[in-house]
């Protein structure tokens, strides 16, 4: 546990040192650094790795409103330079997908890889994003928590006995937080951008995902120029909580073969 003191509050920050090759995982909306805790366990213990709860979630404070997805990149930069890792793998799911991208953009001297899981160049249209704001405001997080957790998990997942523990992570999510990250991904689209990203790409999809389907997952590995596709048959958006040992296994490889 480590606090990182940025301008708009306290992050928080978790960073394992190694002498192999650095990895930095930037979680999904709603959830915490936690996500990746299974992933990282199968990883090789000679590989650094760099967690961090997003603005508004997990143990970090809530930000002012106001900010957009390359405010959040800005962060995992600020995380990177706090840490001493002057490159990295980024490996991120849905929004921090989303951030990968972005950091990659602004400052690809930094990236060396990408694994962008369940993600997209957009995260689906402004209007649903407002509507959900809305919802959130009216009712409530825990009340939206509800029907989040099947546009998470395959079948297999939710029949999980661990699976509701997830939806108590997300219903505790602090409301502002939640809300204003919202808002920076409905403002966002990078999709005629995604030819200048030329680190190698590591592209993961789930058969069972309806937040990011399988076709715009596919989409997003075209439009790269160097990406592979992996898509698991029995997941749904959180393929790092739902079959970690298949997503570490992939990781490894793709990491072991762009480090040599």
């Amino acid at each position: 546990m480590h606090a990182l003191t940025r301008d708009w509050g306290t992050m928080h920050v978790r960073h394992k040192g190694g002498t192999g090759p650095a990895l930095v995982f930037i979680n999904s909306l709603g959830t915490d650094l936690r996500m990746w805790d299974a992933v990282c366990a199968q990883l090789p213990q000679d590989w650094a790795t760099l967690r961090m709860d997003k603005r508004g979630h997990g143990l970090s404070e809530t930000a002012p409103e106001g900010y957009g997805i390359p405010d959040l990149a800005e962060d995992v930069i600020a995380a990177m330079d706090d840490a001493g890792l002057a490159t990295a793998i980024l490996v991120g799911c849905s929004i921090g997908g989303l951030i990968a991208q972005h950091v990659a953009l602004m400052a690809p001297e930094r990236v060396t890889g990408l694994v962008l899981s369940n993600t997209a160049s957009t995260l689906g249209a402004a209007e649903g994003w407002r509507t959900r704001i809305e919802a959130i405001r009216e009712n409530g997080m825990a009340a939206m928590a509800e029907g989040i957790l099947p546009r998470w998990f395959g079948p297999t997942m939710l029949a999980h006995p661990n699976a509701p523990l997830w939806r108590t992570l997300l219903a505790r999510t602090d409301q502002d937080g939640y809300i204003a990250t919202c808002a920076a991904i409905a403002g966002t689209d990078i999709t005629d951008r995604l030819g200048e990203i030329t680190q190698p790409a590591l592209v993961f999809g789930g058969k069972h995902d309806l937040a990011t389907p399988p076709e715009v997952v596919e989409a997003l590995a075209r439009a790269l120029p160097r990406a592979d596709l992996v898509m698991f048959d029995t997941t749904g958006h959180l393929p790092a909580i739902e079959a970690p040992e298949a997503f570490a296994e992939a990781l490894t490889k793709f990491v072991e073969r762009i480090a040599k």
